[in-house]
């Protein structure tokens, strides 16, 4: 039985990843800094007869977060997967954003990455475990009006990058989940940047199950849908085709 804690487990991708673990029979480790959210998740589970464990701490407090953490690996008896899910969009034009608007998302989404990492690292090491984060297309490409989101990413990306050899040396295998839209209430804000309302959202289900099933096999990176590899491809070989997409299709225009 796996032991796995999932932050981000209120709502979106982190509760669909709770839910689906749960059917899988896995002991579960739910953190959020929504408690009455994480208060729903934990008795849509627990009807559904699995175990689990819950705690309240921001991602972006390494002293709660860590000692979250350390609580609910002592109950599960240790960690085998560890999935972050937690993350804000904080969009907006940089011009006009808020400095501390600006440096909350990447105190949740960049920093907060680097909280978990280091909090859960010697219960991974123990299991020779697993450590699964979510990154982005906007970690492929920077998008106009996501810049906040977008350096976040970026930076999650290439601290996976930079710890998976590291960790690999304590047999942790480091997964970087690189989705394209996702169809979470992270994307129901009518302030969402222009990008997000082009093309059709993906299930939360999709990318979980190709999560899970990366997770299995250790894989490092994983696209949903497979053709995000295309745009990490674009990025690397000509990225002026994404600026000319960014531009025609990331701006607000005057109508808006």
């Amino acid at each position: 039985m796996k032991r796995v804690l999932i932050t981000g487990a209120a709502s979106g991708i982190g509760r669909c990843f709770a839910e689906t673990l749960a059917r899988r029979k896995a002991a579960l480790g739910l953190i959020d800094v929504a408690a009455v959210g994480l208060g729903e998740v934990e008795q849509a589970i627990t009807v559904a007869d699995a175990g689990v464990e819950t705690r309240v701490a921001d991602v972006s407090d390494p002293v709660a977060l860590s000692e979250a953490v350390e609580s609910i690996a002592q109950q599960l008896g240790g960690l085998d997967w560890v999935v972050h899910c937690a993350a804000i969009l904080g969009p907006g034009s940089f011009s006009e954003q808020a400095a501390e608007d600006f440096e909350r998302v990447l105190r949740i989404n960049l920093l907060g990455t680097a909280n978990l990492a280091r909090a859960c690292f010697e219960s991974l090491r123990d299991s020779g475990g697993a450590l699964a984060c979510i990154a982005s297309t906007a970690a492929l490409h920077g998008w106009p009006e996501m810049s906040a989101y977008s350096t976040a990413k970026f930076g999650v990306s290439g601290f996976c990058d930079a710890i998976r050899p590291e960790f690999a040396r304590d047999r942790i295998c480091v997964t970087a989940v690189y989705p394209l839209l996702i169809d979470t209430p992270l994307l129901g804000g009518a302030d969402r940047a222009p990008i997000l309302k082009q093309g059709k959202a993906i299930s939360p289900q999709r990318v979980v199950d190709k999560t899970l099933a990366a997770l299995n096999k250790r894989k490092t990176r994983v696209y949903v849908p497979g053709y995000v590899r295309l745009i990490a491809a674009v990025h690397g070989l000509a990225p002026s085709l994404l600026d000319a997409y960014g531009k025609r299709f990331a701006l607000r225009r005057a109508d808006d």
